[in-house]
């Protein structure tokens, strides 16, 4: 009795031996659709159909990797895999990001799918041809929380291929596969056992890792039911930035070319700095720094130096001669502005485990049981510099602070104050002293924050396959829970530090100690607090979020419905329902929970709320709580129209349409047609039209009111006024920011179209060339605080306003009221239109020395625009200046994050008796423009080209049978990453900053 060979979303075994044995391949080479009734059982499901035996091999435009291919190239974990695609765009979530320091950032193992370059949340990935779960930590992206599915959780040693099914199939596997679909085929069908261990590091030191893995198969019931169990541990020490030349100092200015030098857009160093800034009552705002610091132009920064604003000609009288102090209103010397690199993790340790099983029973002939069961858990460590006091974390601080400089002569209890400076002007800083706010400080003697980040996620799938005479079916049920717990340590309470400021005695915090005025760039305090007096207003933060995909789905097919002169026509049919749940629980000390009250407050009334968030440099975020229910059915048609006549070697056509179901979203009906025509063999032609839909996502919707105080132009009053425009305008001062999800959000429509060529010219060669064009309308998007205050002043010169615009009641110094809030809700904005072409070239050759191969595999973006929405197009023609709109419009090619090209190639040698294998793997990454940087004659800078080599040898039987040994090298030439005015030096959404890495690899199979 023959085992079911099939497994959902995969090619056959000979089409992948011929395309996947070099580079990461894209499919194309014809398969034999030979069918006999003892294969039946054992046909497959092609990737981009889900018709079981469907003969459409190179029909679709798909790139496969295999796990040779990833083996060869020494890639180990998801995010590699990702990077060495070049179809995948920037990598927003991902652990080398410098911007990843908050709270509200997703942190931890964690990389995210962008194919396309059209955003997370637009490609649809599945495992053995179901959905993935979704990444429980959402992160924004221009604003806007988007969500994505973690490549970490699977590792590359228990994957047998990974295909990437590159146009639009919306129809065939959900409406929301936009820019296409990642399925991870496992490995079901292991035999034996294998056991393995890898080593490795960085030559320059640092970055060791561990990786163990293993795997066992079992036979029994006479062969009926099998059943295969794998894992791996895979450890990584990691580095701090301070360990790489590059990454040591956020001040880049001396790594920048001669003619960029001089743009402080290099100087990536914090403004916030470790001297603090202080309001007096009546006084005014000052920074307290030493009077000896050393300047960048190695000048010192004397009491010469310093401001007096405010003191209304009193300064000579201020301080009586006394120099011990500077209190400077004047701008910031840049040599102030901290190196946070100092005190960052550029690599995070981590620890990750992995254990799959695969379990098939035959229960008859024409019936199968199948199940899976995965888990995956992960820790990950790293610290960040200490946070600073921001806008929304001032508060104020009484006058008999045991360390004010401007403090009482005596404290209430009779003693005299040390500290209080002598000389004083009594008539501008009384006796009893003066209370002051606490405008900004960044506590560097506190010490790093710490992150650990655990990860943790389990699928559970169950299902029947079989067939019901000459129809397939295929049902199961899928269970899948994803969790992140985000712990942040050695935190600080804002009232547990208005506390400590709030004593008289020694066992307050010292805010006036900063850093070594020898080195003012440093993080690290020269004179630091006790631990005594830190450790009140120390706490932890927890970031807890969940969640659950459960799928229950029954598809059946037939590939011989009817029988035309061309061939049989297929189809396929399918039902599928599915949740999806988000629930992410924030600490109660920003989630509003436990709110900051000022009682020093002068403008508050008691008990009113200073900021929603009581944890200094986070700002407030609430729970959140989401989920939906889809259902939705599908049809699918293959219909060989041509065979074997003029010009028409074959034209075969598929035609596909779904129904989806949202609840609390409406109904959507998606189609899709391909069609290939080859005149002959060696030439096929092939396309496909298809539209789109992604419903926003839970955060979108669900997102509660959030809040924030900070400041905004009003234009509407500055055109009333004549002091402004529609491009500039007063000053409204602090209103409240509220943004929130929009249950209104309607989906993001598109349109996909693709168009390509195969040829295979002579056997062992195959090339392809494929464009394709994207065009998504209501692309969700964030109007923001400036432009709501732009449509109020369009708004109020036709005879209405804003609604989102509130405002106070209108006096003399305000005629149309000062703005007191601004609600800013996700909404339907702007039009996208991308498009590119995909080359490949694939090609095996024997010789009499080996087998050889090469591969190519291109990706040219052409296009990538993003039009102004109707919005937009109000304020545009109203005469606002289209780059003050806050989100990017025009061309993006070669900003940023849009490089025009990517490439991967491989060459390949394997000798005669398949002992020797060794591989060449490059990626290429283009040239991208940082347009906010530029020279004298206003040219960008340029982010330069970026290619890393890896190369392995392999010999297999070494010494006994089953035993191999692996030697490789990744990044073989060390190639730094390539500048960027990013905070790590370098771009870590388009970049690894991994340097020449080599490992060793024992693999023995029993």
């Amino acid at each position: 009795m023959k085992k079911l060979g099939w497994i959902s979303g995969t090619l056959s075994c000979s089409f992948f031996a011929l395309m996947s044995s070099g580079a990461f391949a894209q499919t194309t080479a014809p398969a034999n659709n030979a069918r006999t009734a003892e294969e039946d059982k054992n046909t497959i499901v092609v990737v981009g159909s889900q018709i079981k035996g469907a003969d459409i091999a190179g029909d679709l435009p798909v790139t496969v990797v295999t796990n040779e291919d990833l083996t060869a190239a020494g890639l180990t974990t998801g995010e590699d895999l990702l990077r060495a695609i070049p179809q995948i765009g920037t990598i927003g979530f991902n652990s080398e990001n410098a911007s990843i320091v908050g709270v509200n950032a997703a942190r931890g193992d964690v990389s995210s799918y962008n194919l396309r370059s059209l955003g997370e949340g637009n490609t649809l990935v599945l495992i053995n041809g179901r959905r993935m779960v979704l990444h429980p930590i959402t992160q924004t992206s221009g604003g806007i929380p988007v969500t994505t599915a973690n490549a970490n959780t699977l590792p590359t040693s228990a994957l047998d291929r990974v295909e990437v099914l590159r146009d639009g199939a919306g129809a065939i596997y959900g409406a929301d596969a936009v820019a296409g679909v990642i399925n991870y085929v496992l490995d079901d069908d292991f035999k034996g056992s294998m056991l393995s261990g890898r080593i490795g590091g960085e030559l320059d030191g640092g970055r060791f890792t561990l990786l163990l893995k293993g795997a066992q198969g079992f036979q029994m019931n006479d062969g009926r039911t099998s059943l295969v169990i794998s894992g791996s541990y895979d450890r990584l020490d990691g580095l701090m930035a301070s360990e790489k030349s590059y990454a040591a100092n956020s001040d880049l200015r001396g790594r920048a070319p001669a003619e960029f030098a001089s743009d402080t857009s290099f100087d990536q160093r914090s403004s916030l700095e470790a001297f603090a800034l202080v309001n007096f009552n009546g006084l005014g705002s000052f920074h307290v720094r030493p009077t000896n610091l050393l300047r960048d132009n190695g000048s010192v920064y004397t009491i010469a130096n310093c401001g007096g604003r405010g003191l209304s000609g009193a300064q000579t009288a201020f301080f009586d001669g006394v120099e011990s102090i500077c209190l400077d209103s004047k701008g910031q010397d840049r040599a102030i502005r901290p190196n946070r690199n100092e005190d960052r993790t550029l690599v995070e340790d981590n620890e990750r485990y992995n254990v799959f099983a695969n379990l098939s029973h035959e229960i008859n002939d024409n019936m199968e049981f199948f199940g899976e069961a995965s888990y995956y858990f992960s820790k990950t460590e790293r610290q960040w510099e200490q946070a600073s006091i921001l806008s929304d974390g001032r508060f104020f601080v009484p006058a008999d602070y045991y360390y004010n400089p401007f403090g009482p002569v005596r404290f209430d209890d009779g003693r005299v104050n040390p500290n209080r400076l002598p000389g004083l002007n009594p008539a501008i800083v009384p006796v009893g002293g003066l209370g002051f706010e606490l405008l900004s400080l960044r506590p560097t003697d506190v010490g790093p924050r710490y992150v650990t980040v655990t990860g943790e996620s389990y699928r559970l799938v169950a299902g029947l396959r079989g067939n019901l005479g000459k129809w397939d079916y295929d049902t199961a049920f899928v269970h899948s829970v994803a969790k992140v717990t985000d712990l942040a340590e050695n935190r600080i309470s804002t009232p547990l530090f208005q506390q400590s400021l709030r004593l008289d005695t020694p066992n307050a915090y010292n805010i006036f100690t900063g850093v070594n005025p020898a080195n003012p760039a440093s993080i690290f305090d020269a004179t630091p607090n006790p631990r005594s007096s830190i450790d009140p207003f120390i706490v932890s933060a927890t970031r807890e979020a969940k969640t659950q995909l459960t799928l229950a789905d029954f598809r059946l097919s037939n590939p011989a419905i009817i029988s035309l002169p061309a061939g049989d026509v297929g189809i396929g049919l399918g039902v599928e329902w599915r949740s999806e749940t988000l629930n992410e629980d924030n600490d109660s000390i920003f989630d509003g929970t436990m709110p900051f009250i000022d009682p020093l407050n002068p403008n508050l009334a008691p008990g009113e709320i200073t900021n929603r968030s009581s944890l200094q440099g986070s700002s407030f975020r609430p729970d959140i709580r989401g989920d939906r229910q889809v259902i939705s059915a599908y049809g699918e048609v293959l219909v060989p129209v041509l065979r074997d006549v003029p010009f028409f070697h074959r034209l075969d056509l598929q035609g596909a349409v779904r129904y989806e179901h949202f609840s609390g979203g409406g109904d959507i009906v998606r189609p899709k047609v391909a069609v290939a025509w080859s005149p002959i063999e060696q030439v096929k032609f092939r396309g496909s039209f298809s539209l789109g839909f992604r419903a926003p996502n839970l955060v979108q919707l669900n997102n509660p009111v959030s809040s924030i105080t900070t400041d905004v132009t009003d234009f509407a009053e500055g055109i009333l006024l004549g002091t402004g425009d529609i491009n500039d305008g007063p000053d409204n001062g602090n209103f409240i920011l509220e943004t929130s999800g929009n249950p209104d959000l309607q989906p993001e429509r598109s349109q996909n179209f693709s168009a390509g060529v195969v040829l295979t010219p002579i056997d062992g060669l195959t090339f392809t060339a494929d464009y394709w064009r994207i065009k998504t309308n209501g692309t969700v998007g964030v109007l923001g605080s400036s432009n709501q205050s732009r449509l109020d002043a369009v708004l109020r010169s036709q005879g209405s306003s804003n609604p989102n615009v509130i405002r106070d009641t209108p006096d003399p110094d305000n005629p149309l009221g000062q703005i007191l809030i601004i609600r800013n809700a996700f909404e339907n904005l702007d039009t996208r239109i991308a498009e590119g072409v995909d080359l490949g070239l694939d090609y095996n050759m024997n010789s009499g020395i080996g087998k050889f191969n090469v591969g190519i595999n291109a990706a040219r973006l052409v296009t990538f625009e993003q039009e102004a929405g109707d919005v937009a197009n109000i304020l545009i023609d109203f005469g606002a200046d289209p780059d003050f709109l806050g989100s990017s419009a025009g061309s993006l090619i070669e900003t940023t994050a849009f490089p025009k090209w990517r490439a991967t190639g491989s060459v390949r040698w394997t000798s005669l008796d398949d002992h020797w294998t060794a591989s060449l793997f490059a990626t290429y990454v283009g040239k991208v423009f940082q347009t906010f940087i530029t020279n004298a004659d206003g040219d960008p800078f340029e982010v330069q080209p970026h290619t890393v080599v890896n190369a392995s040898i392999i010999r297999r039987d070494l010494f006994t049978e089953g035993l191999s040994v692996q030697l490789g090298v990744r990044n073989l030439f060390d190639n730094d990453p390539p500048l960027a005015a990013d905070g790590f030096g370098y771009s870590g959404e388009l970049h690894s900053n991994l340097g020449r890495y080599v490992y060793f690899e024992v693999t023995k199979r029993f």
